[in-house]
């Protein structure tokens, strides 16, 4: 197997989605800084100082608050996200993936190229990862807490592996300073040692993590089993008002969904977000497409004019996605000398349209069981049902009244096809025409008919 880590050394930071150009610190329980991100640390924020001393060296610095259940819930979130990457994904906490991706290299082209699109895709979201490659889970989840180590060749990365401090080694810290009081600091130097005198002195335990560390044979770590059904909550770290405050939140959820349904191959047409606010109020937003789409840009596009047009009803403190029934992906074979697609599909437009304007506002065109041609289209949300519809000629716009044509007109046009008669009505509005196709001396081509008084009309144009 073939492991990369994304280690988050400041995930309980980012997790709250602050723009990451702006000091940020923890309070441990002492109201002493416990962690600072780089903007912080630049400004001279360090662990261990006063709040006092923290705000006088940042007076911009922002203090969070993060709970163990959030940041393993953010650890879950990127998991299910990391599934557009990986088909095996591991947790390892509190801030660290592992991805077996020996299995993905060929799909992706090559290493370089997976390993920028998961540094694009986290930059986009606002997270700031380690990545490490390597041969053993535990030996790249250790390199990745340390530093970047994108190593090609297997013997450099053997050789990095073998450099790692003992201070850095998942071991006691008695154990650690056992270690370094006999004078070794590497962990090549502990492996040398003879194994049965490792364990008399320190215990089976000791010579079971270096197996683990550098045995490539050695048993891989328990893989993430996402829920069956997509749910995700998100505690914002302060009240939203403006519905462009829940996007950046959003965007997360939604790559997160996207990872999630790529793994299983399916998509949905439908999600629903609940927006939690005061005194136990919550606002419901649903979103549906008319097409089934797993891609979690198209979902954020049609979330945005969905919120543009439903304003907040109050201030959100929780931001909560529900997926519809997932449907299984069907591959869509392209043409090999076909140019791509610039324009959407006809799907997407209608799902923008129905964000923006409202579910009433759009409706489809449907056929009636009626030969009339201003009664066979109907825009009903339930029309009859009337079977497969004839082949027939006719226009793309029609007119909602027939204009007729003088004498002088109808000599002018030239008659391409019909007649083509049409009686019908005879129980509500009778209908006796002859339909012809025409073109005009400009080159337009229109629809038009005579009726049972010889009288000429044109009923609709041709695009």
């Amino acid at each position: 197997m073939r492991w990369l880590c994304l280690h988050f050394p400041w995930l309980a930071l980012e997790l709250h989605g602050i723009d990451n150009r702006q000091p940020q610190a923890l309070l441990d329980r002492r109201q002493r800084i416990a962690q600072a991100n780089p903007e912080a640390q630049a400004q001279g924020v360090q662990p261990g100082q006063a709040l006092a001393t923290a705000l006088a060296l940042s007076p911009q610095l922002v203090l969070l608050e993060t709970r163990p259940q959030q940041l393993q819930q953010s650890l879950e979130q990127l998991a299910c996200w990391a599934g557009s990457f990986s088909a095996r994904i591991s947790l390892c906490p509190p801030q660290a993936l592992l991805l077996e991706i020996a299995s993905m290299l060929h799909y992706f082209g090559g290493l370089e190229t997976l390993v920028a699109r998961l540094r694009a895709d986290l930059e986009h979201s606002g997270y700031s990862p380690r990545l490490a490659v390597g041969e053993t889970a535990l030996g790249t989840q250790l390199l990745a807490a340390v530093d970047n180590c994108l190593e090609a060749e297997s013997s450099r990365w053997w050789a990095r592996l073998h450099a790692l401090s003992i201070e850095h080694l998942p071991l006691p810290t008695r154990q650690r300073e056992q270690l370094l009081g006999v004078g070794l600091r590497t962990l090549g130097e502990l492996l040398a040692l003879p194994r049965t005198e490792l364990a008399q002195r320190f215990g089976p335990a000791l010579l079971h993590t270096l197996d683990q560390i550098g045995d490539p044979g050695a048993a891989p770590p328990e893989p993430f089993v996402p829920p069956e059904h997509f749910a995700q909550r998100f505690e914002l770290s302060g009240e939203v008002t403006q519905a462009q405050g829940l996007l950046f939140p959003l965007r997360r959820m939604l790559a997160a969904l996207e990872g999630f349904l790529r793994q299983r191959q399916q998509q949905v047409s439908e999600i629903k977000l609940l927006l939690h606010q005061r005194e136990e109020r919550c606002q419901q937003v649903r979103i549906a497409r008319g097409a089934a789409t797993a891609a979690a840009d198209q979902w954020l596009e049609l979330c945005r004019l969905q919120l543009e047009r439903e304003p907040l009803q109050a201030p959100v403190r929780i931001l909560e996605l529900c997926a519809g029934p997932g449907q299984t992906q069907s591959a869509v074979n392209g043409d090999l000398f076909s140019a791509s697609r610039a324009q959407d599909s006809a799907e997407t437009l209608l799902s923008r349209l129905r964000s923006r304007l409202g579910e009433q506002a759009v409706r489809e065109l449907h056929w009636r069981p009626d030969h009339r041609p201003e009664r066979v289209l109907s825009d009903a949300a339930e029309p009859a049902s009337c079977g497969a519809v004839p082949e027939l000629i006719r226009p793309g716009w029609l007119l909602t009244r027939p204009r007729r044509l003088s004498s002088g007109q109808r000599r002018q046009l030239q008659l391409l096809e019909g007649p083509e008669r049409i009686r019908s009505g005879w129980w509500e509005t009778p209908v006796r025409r002859d339909y012809f196709v025409a073109r005009w001396p400009d080159g337009r081509c229109g629809w038009l008919f005579r009726d049972e008084q010889g009288r000429w009309f044109v009923h609709g144009w041709f695009g």
